[in-house]
């Protein structure tokens, strides 16, 4: 479901996050850093959501949830620079990415370390499609603590249906498999379109189709 969500404004931040203190935090190879420069305009703290600003009690795991809005050079962003921003900042995030008067949100399931609980698990990044920015805005979804908050803005940023019965965890380890997949499928692709021998390409041809119906079961 794409929706822009109308956060309260008792929750507002809204303070420039410089680049350099996720540097400082996260340590970053050159090249990601290089991503930061192509891809990063600005990152602004919007937002906090957390019991103080709305009113939501703390829950197993999540005790805020922070607001991220990230402005755009060319409307793309990689998940490496995303995952940095992670890394750096212990806590629930919301990435809003803003181009060109569109947004769109990603985020990845983030917890805690079951091995080591001051370090952080993000799975695959998931993202709505881009909508204008003057699109009606949609209230967040009531709830009855942050946690339940957490987990139900992610469920409308990601693409999948859930399955009767599936849990959060368990759609978001099927969104994981899903993109390696397709990863996957688009190697073989590649494969096909430069191999000569006629076997060769019957081989992968077939490994091609087995993929694309394992990726169509996860779809639904």
């Amino acid at each position: 479901m794409n929706v822009l969500y109308a956060f309260p404004e008792q929750a507002k931040f809204g303070s420039v996050l410089p680049k350099s203190k996720i540097y400082e935090h996260a340590s970053p190879t050159s090249r990601v850093k290089d991503m930061f420069v192509k891809e990063v305009e600005k990152i602004t703290w919007t937002y906090k959501l957390s019991p103080s600003t709305i009113n939501l009690s703390a829950s197993t795991g999540v005790n805020e949830i922070q607001i991220f809005t990230i402005i755009l050079r060319t409307g793309i962003i990689s998940e490496d620079v995303l995952r940095t921003i992670d890394k750096a900042i212990p806590s629930h995030i919301i990435f809003h990415l803003n181009y060109r008067e569109k947004s769109k949100y990603m985020a990845g399931y983030k917890r805690p370390s079951e091995a080591d609980s001051n370090k952080w698990v993000v799975s695959s990044y998931f993202e709505t499609e881009w909508m204008d920015d003057n699109s009606e805005k949609t209230a967040l979804p009531v709830v009855l603590n942050m946690g339940a908050l957490y987990q139900a803005i992610l469920k409308d940023i990601i693409s999948l249906p859930f399955r009767k019965s599936e849990t959060l965890e368990e759609l978001v380890k099927r969104m994981d498999t899903l993109n390696v997949k397709e990863r996957e499928a688009a190697r073989i692709d590649s494969l096909i379109k430069k191999e000569k021998q006629f076997n060769r390409r019957v081989e992968l041809n077939r490994s091609l189709n087995e993929l694309k119906q394992e990726i169509e079961d996860l779809k639904c």
